[in-house]
């Protein structure tokens, strides 16, 4: 008889024991059933093998046990510090190239320019174009690169690479959807705009544009390759370079 309330009460704690740890705290019949055999059965060994062993060592045994599931519902119930991941560092060039963007932007965007800001949008991916301004009015798209610099000085191979890039976009601005578009622009005719100009690109003017913040960065060697137009534009190949000095 007392063997037998040995084996219940030990198997009851094992249960409890195995219901916390092994299936998470379920105590649903179906998970209550899938714990009896194996419980069971250890149970028993626990007993049978217990015989030999004081009371003492046994009621030590128990505490254990008992510690144990105590231990493991606390961390059940316990709330789950989250992770929370640290705010990426600050890139200050970055910033400064993402305000000249933004400005430039802006300036399209006052003469009624849909102005998707490509850069924001594809990040490293944006072919090196970092805006691109379509006007249905006049059709005409302008592709443009801008450049922030006030120390890196721009060569002929800046020049070059820059425009390489501009006159190989492939237009997958068309491929956008509207709301990446959306979030960094307002325009109230994105989608006749967009859609006109993707159906009737041939229609179009595409230019190229190059806006540096100071003519001061421009190296001494580009100078026999550039046409002046203006006092603050010139004229790389068929791409138009404006000095524009950031807001």
């Amino acid at each position: 008889m007392q063997n037998a309330k040995s084996f219940f009460i030990t198997w009851g704690i094992l249960l409890i024991l195995n219901q916390v740890i092994l299936f998470h705290g379920c105590f649903a019949i179906y998970c209550l059933l899938a714990g009896l055999p194996h419980t069971g059965i250890i149970a028993f060994l626990l007993v049978v093998f217990g015989k030999k062993s004081s009371a003492p060592v046994k009621s030590e045994v128990t505490r254990n046990l008992f510690k144990e599931i105590n231990s493991e519902i606390q961390k059940q119930n316990s709330p789950t510090k989250k992770k929370v991941k640290k705010p990426a560092p600050i890139d200050p060039l970055k910033q400064k190239g993402d305000q000249y963007e933004r400005y430039i932007g802006q300036q399209f965007a006052a003469k009624g320019d849909l102005v998707i800001y490509n850069g924001f949008i594809k990040g490293y991916e944006d072919q090196g174009v970092d805006i691109i301004s379509i006007s249905s009015e006049t059709k005409v798209i302008n592709l443009v690169q801008c450049k922030n610099w006030t120390k890196m000085r721009m060569t002929l191979a800046h020049m070059n690479d820059i425009y390489s890039k501009l006159e190989q976009y492939d237009f997958d601005c068309f491929q956008l959807a509207s709301y990446e578009i959306e979030k960094h622009t307002q325009y109230p005719d994105l989608y006749p705009t967009l859609h006109h100009a993707k159906d009737n690109l041939a229609n179009y003017t595409v230019r190229k544009t190059l806006y540096i913040a100071s003519e001061k960065v421009v190296d001494l060697e580009v100078g026999p390759y550039l046409t002046m137009m203006s006092g603050t534009i010139f004229k790389f190949k068929d791409m138009k370079i404006v000095m524009k000095k950031s807001a």
